[in-house]
């Protein structure tokens, strides 16, 4: 079938080309796929191909995670966005999705689920109320591969609920599934059980039946994570009398056929999902939850037998979650008051679960950043190791002298062993010091370490006796390179807890193991070397810039020689760690690192030019590009000669990116060519190399993708910047303005089209700007009446209030151009727009300059001599003084991110930072591809201020209308009696 020219053919064969290991052809199918994805009715053939069973199974998960992504990206709805799904499309997804999910293979469904859950949290139930009964209605008596797709689906809709915060909308969508779901589903709970028992012999039936007792306690789980409905209450006993009898369940025909012990079997799954059913209840409704002694007993025991195959690891972990939750209760205390009771924990449970399991050792020498990874980052499914530090912590919070009593003596048992055999009996130590990090941390965060430590448990003097032998010789501990990341793990684990002296003895020793034969070893030192270069007391940096410049060079000589080791650029990019660790020592050593910036550079350059052929780790490339910018900040600040130097490195490697299309790198090339331009602002005209380069920046092609939008914005403001009149001297403007009319006309990106044209208006000189400036009053007001939203008003209104203070004469020439389109527009457009937009403009800097600007406007002769003007001077001064009052109004980052329209360019090279820039926390979360722009934060930030000299609003108004007094006085009185007593204040 043929829609608009998509078909399941040409989609299927550009899908099977964005596999291809050919770089150039999968490059091709991305961005034809990428084309074509705004077209109308894209998406009912690429859920048809999915659905397709004679296509390739491979293409078919390939349609389907596009779709899942596609759906990511597309479905949710927002006025300042634009809607590329037409309505009947959006039906035709709906109604064949459900059923292409029940049956769908596993692995499909996984990314169906997915594309499910977001459809739900937009649509449901508003958009898509039959959604629920649609489930209901195709549960089968009998067919149960029918019922786990269904399970499966109303899993993937309800698991949301588990992270949402409370709401109305929230209660009002479970109570709608409740009305509907909860009696079926128990029906269905009630046949499984008893089918279960039928099939008691069954393998085969088992395992399909075991799989929807799984999904039926995930479920459950779902519709008791906000609140304990009634439902659930008055059939409590029923569901926990099942509950215990398979937390207790043993049949050898329920083991997978292979037996794998690496793997959970569908039982495992069950009795995880009961435990965390159990560690819920026991949680949040405990009064309720009658049963609670007898589950921590079964649990209890359950732990104690449980076999060490990594097939119960998630069992195990979630019983013991489920004690910590019960033992951290001061009411249910009395279950573990005895001292027997909690030796037999500490010995029978805890510390069997701390002894590191066979596969991680192997995980450690095979496998070292995925061991790595999970252990700073923590997994899903959780280690056995991190629930046991659980258990003890909670131990520690009812009984904290016994517990650390207790485990002292296996801790000192284990040193002992240790002692006595270094070379034999490294696990003991390994142990000892995991079970003394878990007695000695009361609380923790991860940007701080432990925050809180057991006053019993003294970690400095433990460091001194066991820790630091394993770091004073990069070359011991030979036979067992675990222990040296446990030691160095205990560094970074207890930073905030060391003193000064302390640590100031570690971080040689740790920059010292960045050489360590060990790709574990070595990273975990970066990772330790970085927290304590950001690590502050009383508001300032531990170590500053002059505690690190004698290590600097070493440390960076370590880390570019563990990165020059990969042998691909896939596995170049492997180690985010050590590139953050790169660009921390730049970033903290400021403008120390000048000597060490020509090496730097030179090594930067290089591995961007690897990485750039395949770009496979987000997190490496940010901080690889951050450091870049640093590097550049720094040292082109503090030496003049040293931008020439970086734009000629950098320059040949950044057209190879442009020209191979390298999609994910250029909104960062933008970036940086944005910050290296700025460095040219002295010299007061614009280079060469820059003037060639502007001519393709402006094509359309750059400006259709997403992700490229802001910093080319970043990068036009910097041209603007450097030479506004040279542009506007060489005809260059009128291109510009084309990029802001396009941007304008959308809704997404309207926002980045008024950072633009604020650029243009401040940094081009007046008369140049003029005469276009009822052209683009015209595009704004023809918006405003085709597609007006919030976020559109709120930026014109803040935008003409940067033209009235950045303009001389700013008022005559706003009413002039109005008035040139239509006499008596600007009162117009006050009345019925900007009165209404002003309170709600956002940012400090964006709330000074409206003010300021408009303040202007009411003090003009012009503006009190017309009528319909004068007559809204009170209106326009009760809207500013209401934004003045409202110190509820904050500007939020995602507000900061997709509002303000005051021009964020980068700072140039040795500007000063922003009053509010902490370089030193600079953290980021993982950034996408292709969509997503990631602003370096490194590049500093440089707000254009039309009013600069003026401090705020409130001494920003008072300068304006204290003249005009006389004038506006008869208005003001007239005004609420809070708002008139607020500006009265203001102007006196």
């Amino acid at each position: 079938m043929s829609v608009t020219g998509v078909t399941q053919e040409s989609l299927a064969q550009s899908l099977q080309q964005s596999l291809s290991a050919n770089a150039q052809e999968r490059k091709q199918a991305e961005k034809y796929l990428a084309s074509i994805e705004q077209a109308a009715h894209f998406v009912v053939p690429l859920l048809q191909l999915v659905n397709n069973e004679a296509t390739d199974g491979t293409v078919r998960f390939a349609a389907a995670l596009y779709f899942k992504n596609f759906v990511k990206r597309r479905w949710a709805q927002s006025e300042d966005a634009e809607d590329t799904i037409a309505e009947d499309d959006r039906r035709a997804v709906k109604g064949e999705l459900v059923g292409l999910m029940i049956s769908a293979p596993k692995k499909l469904q996984l990314q169906l689920g997915e594309a499910v859950s977001i459809i739900a949290e937009n649509d449901f139930p508003e958009k898509w109320p039959e959604l629920i009964s649609t489930l209901v209605g195709k549960l089968s008596a009998t067919d149960y591969h029918v019922n786990n797709g269904i399970l499966q689906t109303a899993h993937t809709v309800f698991k949301g609920w588990r992270s949402a915060f409370r709401s109305d909308a929230l209660y009002l969508k479970i109570n709608q599934v409740l009305a509907e779901f909860t009696e079926p589903y128990m029906q269905v709970f009630v046949t499984t059980d008893r089918l279960l028992d039928e099939h008691a012999n069954d393998r085969v039936a088992l395992q399909v039946l075991l799989h929807s007792l799984a999904l039926l306690c995930q479920i459950y789980y779902d519709l008791n994570c906000q609140d304990l409905p009634p439902f659930f209450e008055d059939h409590m006993g029923e569901f926990m009398q099942t509950f215990h009898k398979y937390l207790v369940y043993s049949n050898p025909h329920a083991a997978a056929d292979d037996d794998d012990e690496d793997v959970a079997g569908d039982l495992e799954e069950v009795k995880a999902g009961i435990c965390e059913i159990l560690e819920l209840y026991a949680q949040r409704y405990e009064e309720d939850f009658k049963q609670l002694p007898q589950f921590v007993e079964t649990v209890w025991g359950m732990l104690t037998a449980a076999g060490a195959g990594a097939k119960y690891d998630g069992v195990v972990s979630r019983g013991m979650a489920f004690l910590q939750t019960v033992v951290r209760n001061p009411r249910q205390k009395h279950l573990f008051a005895a001292s027997e009771s909690l030796a037999l924990i500490c010995e029978r449970i805890v510390i069997p679960n701390t002894v590191l399991p066979e596969a991680d050792e192997e995980l450690f020498e095979d496998d070292p950043m995925q061991y790595v990874r999970r252990d700073v980052e923590g997994s899903d499914a959780g280690s056995r190791r991190e629930a046991a530090a659980g258990l003890v912590r909670g131990l520690l919070d009812q009984f904290s002298a016994e517990t650390t009593q207790v485990m002292s003596v296996y801790i000192r048992k284990a040193l002992e062993q240790y002692a006595a055999n270094p070379g034999g009996r490294w696990r003991d130590k390994d142990v000892a010091l995991f079970m003394a990090t878990s007695v000695a941390v009361v609380a923790s965060v991860q940007s701080l370490g432990a925050t809180q430590v057991n006053e019993l448990v003294d970690v400095a003097d433990f460091f001194k006796t066991q820790v630091v032998q394993h770091l004073t010789a990069v070359d011991s501990d030979r036979e067992a390179p675990i222990l040296k990341a446990d030691a160095i793990r205990y560094v970074a684990t207890f930073r905030s807890q060391l003193d000064g002296g302390l640590l100031a003895q570690a971080l040689p020793l740790l920059a010292n193991h960045l050489a360590h034969p060990s790709p574990a070893v070595s990273t975990y030192a970066a990772i330790a070397v970085e927290r304590l270069l950001v690590l502050k007391r009383d508001g300032r940096l531990v170590f500053g810039p002059q505690d690190i410049q004698p290590l600097a060079e070493a440390i960076l000589g370590h880390a570019f020689g563990v990165l020059a080791r990969a042998d691909s650029p896939q596995k170049l990019a492997e180690n985010d760690y050590l590139m953050k660790l790169v660009m921390r020592v730049i970033v903290a050593s400021r403008t120390n690192i000048l000597p060490l910036a020509p090496a730097a550079l030179e090594k930067l350059a290089h591995i961007l030019g690897e990485v750039s052929k395949n770009p496979s780790n987000p997190r490496f490339s940010h901080f690889m590009f951050e450091a870049l910018a640093s590097l550049a900040r720094f040292s082109c600040g503090a030496d003049s000669g040293a931008l020439g130097q970086f734009e000629a490195t950098l320059f040949p490697i950044f057209q190879a990116i442009l020209q191979a299309d390298v999609a994910e790198f250029m909104p960062y090339v933008f970036q940086i060519l944005a910050q290296l331009l700025s460095g040219h602002r002295a010299s007061g005209g614009l280079p060469e190399s820059y003037t060639q380069l502007l001519p393709p920046l402006l094509q359309p092609t750059l400006w259709s993708a997403q992700g490229n939008i802001p910093a080319l914005v970043q990068l036009l403001q910097s041209y603007l910047h450097t030479g506004g009149a040279q542009l506007a001297a060489g005809g260059q403007l009128q291109p510009i303005l084309g990029v802001f009319q396009r941007l304008i006309a959308s809704r997404t990106n309207d926002h980045h089209g008024f950072n633009l044209l604020a650029a243009v208006t401040q940094l081009v000189p007046a008369d140049a700007v003029k005469q276009y400036l009822k052209a683009i009053m015209s595009l704004c007001l023809n918006r405003l009446q085709s597609s007006r939203t919030a976020k559109f008003t709120r930026n014109f209104a803040h935008y003409l209030g940067f033209v009235l203070c950045a303009t001389n004469g700013g008022a005559d020439l706003l009413m002039d151009t109005m008035d040139a389109i239509q006499p008596g527009l600007l009162a117009a457009v006050l009345q019925n727009v900007l009165l209404e937009a002003i309170p709600s403009v956002v940012g400090r800097v964006e709330r000074k300059t409206t003010v300021v600007g408009f303040a202007l406007l009411v003090a003009s002769p012009r503006f009190q001599s017309a009528p319909a003007c004068a007559a809204l001077t009170g209106p326009l001064l009760e809207q500013l003084a209401r934004m003045l009052m409202d110190t509820a109004v904050k500007e939020t980052k995602k507000q900061a991110d997709v509002s303000t329209t005051v021009v964020a360019a980068v700072a140039a090279p040795g500007d000063a930072a922003d009053d509010g820039e902490d370089l030193d926390s600079l953290e980021i979360e993982d950034a996408g591809y292709q969509a997503s722009y990631a602003r370096l934060a490194t590049l500093g930030d440089t707000k254009l201020d039309p009013c600069a000299q003026i401090a705020d609003p409130v001494s920003g108004l008072r300068q304006v209308l204290r003249p005009v007094q006389a004038t506006i006085a008869g208005a003001v009185q007239q005004l609420p009696p809070d708002v008139c007593e607020f500006l009265s204040k203001a102007l006196a």
